[in-house]
């Protein structure tokens, strides 16, 4: 599996999806950035700053960047017509898979660090106050954490959709709903993937709003989450008919006049 790995990493220097991700990621601090800007009343700390940052994360940006890139590094092996050789070596189709999966993990811990980093240089451009080294350590676990969190919450959808050419959009689409809905509020929100990936790494989060979540049921929740994925991993084939390329018929040349 290692040598899959390494060879995903030098196939993903031709694509430019990495940098797409890297935007996506910028936007995140970026939008925090300009609540502050709008919010009245609110006292804005560097404490502050980066649980909305985290929240936005969450609930916006990471998990749609995460299921697009799984999609696109899962079916650039179809469009660029690759799969075949790579079954023919062998390699196990789940094992194939497995790696790629590992591969999207280490990225969003890339991502997660390079959106930390942004929001550090933001917060202090901005000035917001209370910077000091054990927050921004402190900052560095919380958003990385709770990114991983995103990352197993969004795993069924990445493993039902996105191994589909003809699929994988939509499940983009479906995690922009999955994450939207964890800006919602509710006691049943403790149990809600999304939502839970923010609690288990601030249990204050939506304090404002007078509610108290629980780390344990949102443990319960991605443990759940992280079995069902194995379920579904193990039970994953190669669909012969992933991709349906339609060639056009040549029209015969009349001869003569």
């Amino acid at each position: 599996m290692e040598n899959i790995v390494k060879v995903e990493f030098l196939k993903l220097k031709r694509y430019s999806v990495i940098k797409a991700g890297i935007i996506m990621t910028t936007l995140s601090p970026l939008l925090s950035l300009f609540y502050s800007t709008a919010s009245g009343g609110q006292s804005w700390t560097f404490e502050y700053f980066m649980q909305q940052v985290m929240t936005s994360n969450c609930t916006l940006f990471f998990q749609i960047i995460i299921t697009l890139i799984a999609g696109y590094i899962i079916t650039r092996e179809y469009t660029d017509d690759t799969i075949k050789n790579l079954l023919t070596i062998p390699i196990p189709y789940k094992q194939l898979l497995s790696s790629k999966l590992l591969v999207l993990l280490l990225l969003t811990i890339y991502f997660s660090f390079i959106g930390c980093v942004i929001a550090l240089v933001i917060n202090i451009i901005a000035g917001f106050p209370g910077v000091g080294f054990g927050n921004i350590i402190n900052m560095f676990i919380h958003i990385i954490g709770a990114n991983i969190f995103v990352y197993i919450a969004v795993l069924p959808i990445i493993l039902l959709f996105c191994c589909s050419v003809n699929n994988f959009l939509g499940g983009v689409a479906l995690a922009f709903v999955y994450g939207y809905f964890g800006t919602f509020e509710g006691t049943l929100l403790n149990y809600y993937p999304i939502k839970a990936s923010m609690i288990l790494m601030d249990s204050n989060c939506s304090a404002e709003y007078g509610y108290t979540y629980r780390i344990f049921p949102a443990l319960i929740v991605l443990l759940f989450i992280l079995l069902i994925s194995g379920i579904i991993l193990a039970g994953k084939k190669k669909e012969t008919s992933v991709l349906t390329i339609t060639k056009k018929k040549k029209t015969a040349r009349k001869k003569g006049w």
